[in-house]
């Protein structure tokens, strides 16, 4: 499996040996990786969405003015009784699919991923932050590349066995 040539060949080669890792890998392995990288990508698309829904509107440096007024800081941080309880929802389902070995963890660990990609999302707005849909987006962002980083871990382990997978493969 080597990967000189051109780029275009280089990438095909690239996925096919990702693909042999993911296959090769643990259950758990995998639905972390649907998981993580779901989550990830619910997280930018929902704030790329908003941004721009935003943008598309009139005057949005008005609205944004006029919104900034009226949540002045000073309401500090409240943390609502359910937040606790997603948090050991999302445990919780995290730990059942990642435990299961029927072989149908993926088929749950991307709608998992989804809606904890969307529960991130709004992690500021439920802890009633100042403004956290207009004000600064480093706490989104700062989820999204969480989740991202722990899905290259992954995809790079994949990519390592799938090369290992290969090589016992051609040796045979």
């Amino acid at each position: 499996m080597s990967t000189l040539g051109s780029t275009g060949q280089r990438r095909p080669q690239l996925a096919r040996v990702a693909l042999l890792g993911f296959q090769d890998a643990a259950p758990a392995e995998r639905a972390s990786f649907t998981i993580l990288g779901t989550s990830a990508a619910t997280i930018a698309t929902s704030r790329l969405a908003l941004y721009v829904r935003e943008r598309r509107r009139r005057a949005p440096a008005l609205r944004s003015l006029v919104r900034r007024a009226y949540h002045l800081p000073g309401g500090g941080l409240r943390v609502h009784h359910y937040l606790p309880g997603m948090a050991v929802s999302a445990a919780a389902g995290a730990a059942a699919i990642l435990t299961r070995r029927d072989g149908r963890e993926l088929r749950f660990s991307l709608p998992f991923g989804l809606g904890s990609g969307l529960t991130l999302d709004e992690v500021a707005f439920l802890v009633e932050l100042d403004n956290p849909y207009w004000g600064n987006q480093r706490l989104a962002l700062l989820e999204a590349i969480i989740a991202s980083a722990g899905a290259a871990v992954l995809g790079a382990r994949f990519v390592k066995r799938g090369r290992a997978f290969g090589t016992v493969v051609e040796a045979r």
